[in-house]
């Protein structure tokens, strides 16, 4: 084994591989993620380099790669090692990016040795000398690098030649930086966008309901009518019993659509009628009682732990996956936090006895011991243990780590405040698994009211819990029933009710609410939901939704940094550039914010790592619609022009220009007129004369005069007993032709006193008689004084020539 190496992720990976098994395998070395990279476009081809323009940058054949240089260091360690070794051990994660990293180091150096690769799911000694202890051959993960390479080819050649088509195309002049297009980016700005639309458009409906106060022997309830008959609706509605749903979170609420208003009772001179009818009505009484379980939720994947923080404390997808990832490599704690299955692996179950007392032993958990005395085991896709739910997949559910559970003990106590966190929700959600169902019993009482050939229901249900079980780990079991729902007495089947009395309640419907961060991330998940039902939706739902677990947060960060999206709240709304450009791509190529689109790239990289399509067809598939989408969006060009990034300022000039304009026609200054060089832009071309397309360069441009220039022209007006015309007051050009015509016209100028008095000095002291017009003309005595001072000098000279 001595002439073997091993190419690990990054240093942590590196130090814990040591700790398991040494040097047995050879020198470990750790690269820092990705220390290669895809050359630019511009290091591909020279017409590519300089000012963007439209078009498919795609040279023909695969980007190569070049080294990174803040990382060089780390390739240069690795290729000195390999250069004496005949077997190399990748042992980066083992998904397909860490595929990618660690088979494109193997290929970039041109090893030719034996290359095999360490799978393993947690980073304590036990499971990595597991891992070790079953090598299996690389070539094994030829179709998973072979996706990534797909992956990665199609993202930069398809992102940057829509970025650059669209800022070429679309960009105002007035703002810097780019708009930036791409595959999983641009469908979550459309769905944020999509959202606000419809908000912005939401008309809010007001729906009646009944509530008939009702008695019987036991008591008094409330029965409530919310809905028409089936027989006065034109489609049958289902009569769908209710789910009695878990209240909804904050992010939950934001994944509804708006409510719906199918069957519901929307003119309220109907609804008033059947309040005064059902007054003094003594009906028959149908009451059902039943004993319901629920059992626990699913464990959680990247994304629904990602969800929970943000809604627990807050977090970003960012800073929920920085945190997962310390407890992950640095503190081994839990199995590896990238995955997106919810689901254990059958053998998993043998762990259970380990696992739940050392969990048990920490003090914050210690009082659910007699809830899982007996932990109960639920197999199958509806419970949490499933090789089936598995096939296809290479990471599980994030749990705690049974390798190190002797150590929580020691471990745990040494969390930082946020790790401990993060680490209780895994735990909570581990341990709620095993708990026993939540039972409690539902109770529902209905009566028919006839009214004008119709049945008109009324109803009103209620839940009393009975045994908490799991969600005396995860809270919210209450002891009695719901906020808001009233105790119902003992009722018998056939009773007779008698309504007491009846109030008319008006419920107005809601828009939709806004994403959170939680929300939006697990809607990048689930975004089938946002597709009609089809193939399209079919298919995105096994693409397991837009993005990976790992770089959904990244996105949405992107997103914020780009000014396409900023915060309201706690919630995501799309800046007014980010909008305009939602709009635009809609017309011009509404692929490209479809959340189907993403999903279908998806599907072709998983074609990839199934051998079924080649890395290059899968490519050309693709780019045939890069093509057709640059197209559209070039055929856009002038048609729209939009602000997105930071803001270029206007210069002193534009500025001076506005201000004039403003002061001269007694108009406000737009808001950031003086401060964006666009919003400058916009309100010079509006108030100034249009520019000549067809003027030689420099001259066919409009520039409004000076103060000093209006002032001059004012004075001349003045003199003429005329006024300045307001087309010219527009243009300095326009302005300086007016004032030399009026000069022209104008009287003479007499001289000042000072300036005749000095030409009458010159006259006497050259001896000569002042000529009139100089007494009379500014001009004629300028130039009388100039010819005196000359002949002054000559003669100056001469006396000075002959003295000396």
């Amino acid at each position: 084994m001595s002439s073997s190496i091993v190419i690990c992720e990054k240093g942590k990976q590196a130090q814990a591989i040591k700790r398991a098994v040494g040097s047995k395998f050879g020198q470990v070395l750790p690269a820092q993620g990705h220390i290669l990279t895809l050359k630019e476009p511009d290091e591909v081809r020279e017409e590519w380099a300089g000012k963007w323009r439209p078009g498919l940058l795609w040279p023909g054949r695969f980007y190569e790669k070049k080294p990174v240089p803040e990382t060089k260091a780390k390739l240069d360690a690795i290729r000195s090692a390999a250069r004496s070794a005949s077997r190399i051990i990748i042992a980066t994660d083992c998904d397909r990016e860490g595929q990618l990293i660690g088979d494109e180091i193997v290929e970039y150096l041109g090893f030719r040795g034996e290359v095999l690769r360490c799978i393993f799911n947690a980073e304590d000694p036990k499971s990595l000398q597991q891992a070790f202890a079953n090598l299996r051959p690389n070539s094994e993960f030829r179709g998973l690098y072979m996706s990534g390479q797909a992956r990665e080819q199609a993202d930069q050649t398809t992102n940057l030649s829509l970025t650059r088509t669209a800022t070429a195309c679309l960009k105002d002049p007035g703002s810097r930086g780019a708009i930036g297009i791409g595959r999983v980016k641009s469908p979550v700005l459309g769905i944020i966008c999509k959202r606000e639309l419809e908000i912005e458009n939401f008309q809010p409906q007001d729906m009646f309901e009944v509530d008939a106060l009702t008695s019987v022997a036991a008591g008094a309830f409330t029965l409530t009518c919310s809905k028409l008959p089936k027989s006065l609706l034109k489609e049958q509605i289902e009569d769908a019993e209710d789910e009695d749903e878990e209240e909804l979170t904050e992010d939950q609420a934001a994944l509804q659509e708006q409510e719906n208003t199918s069957g519901r009772i929307m003119k309220r001179d109907i609804a008033e009628g059947l309040r005064a009818a059902v007054v003094g009505f003594k009906g028959d009484l149908r009451s059902k009682s039943e004993k319901k379980r629920q059992g626990p939720p699913k464990l959680f994947d990247l994304t629904a732990l990602q969800s929970t923080a943000s809604s627990k404390f807050g977090w970003t997808g960012e800073k929920t996956l920085e945190i997962a990832q310390k407890l992950y490599s640095e503190r081994t704690l839990i199995t590896y936090p990238r995955g997106e299955a919810k689901y254990l692996p059958e053998n998993n179950i043998a762990d259970i006895p380990k696992l739940v007392p050392a969990l048990l032993r920490l003090p914050e958990f210690g009082r659910h011991q007699p809830l899982l005395q007996s932990p109960q085991v639920r197999k199958g896709k509806s419970g949490h243990f499933s090789n089936k739910a598995l096939e296809g997949l290479s990471h599980y559910a994030i749990i705690p780590n049974v390798n190190t559970a002797e150590s929580f003990g020691a471990t745990v106590p040494s969390l930082t405040q946020d790790e401990a966190k993060l680490f209780d929700v895994i735990v909570r959600q581990y341990l709620a698994a095993l708990a026993p169902d939540f039972e409690y019993r539902q109770t529902t009482i209905e009566m028919r009211f006839p009214w004008k050939g119709h049945d008109w229901d009324f109803r009103t249900s209620g839940r009393v819990p009975l045994v908490p079980g799991w969600k005396e780990i995860l809270g919210g079991a209450g002891s009695s029933a719901k906020d808001g729902e009233q105790e119902l007495p003992a009722i018998n089947t056939g009773e007779k009710g008698n309504v007491e009395s009846a109030k008319l309640r008006t419920v107005t419907t809601k828009p939709p609410a806004r994403y959170t961060e939680g929300s939006l991330i697990k809607l990048m998940q689930e975004a089938w939901r946002l597709v009609p039902p089809g193939p399209n939706r079919e298919r995105l739902k096994a693409a397991k939704g837009i993005g990976t677990p790992a770089t959904r947060g990244d996105v949405v960060k992107g997103l914020i940094e780009q000014g396409q999206v900023k915060m309201k709240g706690k919630s995501f709304i799309p800046t007014e550039g980010g909008m305009r450009l939602y709009k635009s791509l809609m017309q011009a190529c509404p692929n490209v914010v479809d959340p189907a689109r993403t999903a279908i790239w998806e599907t072709i990289f998983d074609l990839v790592e199934q051998g079924r399509l080649a890395a290059e067809d899968a490519l050309e598939k693709i780019f045939q619609e890069t093509k057709k989408e640059i197209q559209n969006i070039t055929n856009a060009s002038g048609s729209v022009s939009i602000t997105i990034g930071k803001t270029v300022k206007p210069s002193p000039k534009m500025v001076a220009a506005a201000k004039a304009i403003s002061e001269r026609k007694k108009i406000k200054l737009p808001a950031k007129c003086t401060t964006d060089a666009s919003v400058c832009r916009a309100f010079l071309d509006e108030h100034l004369p249009k520019r000549d397309p067809n003027a030689p360069a420099g001259q066919g441009g409009t520039y409004p005069p000076s103060e000093k220039q209006l002032a001059l022209a004012a004075k001349l007006a003045g003199e003429a007993g005329t006024q300045v015309p307001d087309d010219v007051k527009e243009s300095s050009k326009a302005l300086s032709a007016w004032i030399d015509a009026a000069m022209k016209k104008a009287p003479p100028r007499p001289p000042s006193e000072k300036q005749l008095a000095f030409a009458t000095k010159l006259a006497e002291e050259n001896n000569v008689d002042l000529p009139a017009a100089v007494k009379k003309n500014m001009k004629d005595c300028s130039a009388f004084i100039d010819k005196m001072m000359g002949g002054a000098k000559k003669s100056s000279g001469s006396r000075r020539k002959q003295t000396a």
